[in-house]
């Protein structure tokens, strides 16, 4: 099972189902060349190298492999088919965003939201934070999650640090936040707080974080 995604300049077509319609068969209409798609194109390939065997259409990029259809497109437009369960499938608007370009996903018939850390930010840029909440049975959850995302070994230890840690820590002033470092690259502060009989906990990530990481925690903070 796979997953296609459209990436084209921001604003190109009011209707982007047919226009991803044509651009299946090649047909790139009145998409004119834009260097931005090479960049974002050359990006993808940098941060994931396995994409080459998942992007069309065909560029000098993919090295010896042989081209399929036309060889003129790849400054106009690209298109991932992704495996089911691609894990960096979140990060991808966002990256889009950054480039200037929108990201259309066929399969919702949506354009996707490149969502609110893109709208100061760039590719290379920092992100110094990122706000959100989690149930509170979710909290070991997410940050084995973040730790796996900055290569931090989290362990039985670093739950055990957190039991009745947010017992008293209710967010209202800073001394209300309970602090707990994650030292991986990069290395990141986790604050929580938890509001009293709330079983709901807020969440604040703080470090230099690049944009896709911190799209990613984003979206994670979003599903828990």
């Amino acid at each position: 099972m796979s997953h296609d995604l459209y990436f084209w300049p921001s604003g190109a077509t009011k209707n982007p189902r047919r226009l991803a319609d044509r651009l299946a068969d090649e047909k790139a209409g009145r998409l004119l060349p834009d260097s931005r798609v090479l960049d974002f194109r050359a990006e993808l390939l940098r941060r994931w190298p396995d994409l080459a065997d998942m992007i069309a259409p065909w560029h000098t990029d993919l090295g010896g492999r042989r081209p399929w259809g036309r060889t003129d497109l790849a400054d106009r437009f690209a298109v991932l088919t992704l495996r089911y369960g691609w894990e960096g499938i979140s990060a991808l608007p966002v990256l889009a965003g950054g480039y200037g370009l929108d990201c259309y996903d066929p399969q919702s018939d949506r354009l996707m939201p490149a969502g609110s850390l893109t709208q100061n930010a760039v590719p290379g840029d920092d992100v110094g934070q990122v706000e959100g909440w989690a149930a509170e049975d979710h909290v070991v959850q997410l940050l084995r999650h973040i730790s796996g995302y900055i290569g931090y070994a989290y362990d039985d230890l670093d739950e055990a640090a957190l039991t009745g840690a947010l017992d008293d820590k209710y967010g209202e002033a800073v001394d209300d936040w309970f602090e707990y470092p994650l030292s991986g690259t990069p290395a990141l502060a986790i604050r929580l707080a938890k509001p009293p009989g709330s079983a709901v906990v807020s969440v604040r990530v703080e470090g230099a974080m690049e944009v896709v990481l911190a799209a990613r925690i984003e979206t994670l903070l979003d599903l828990l």
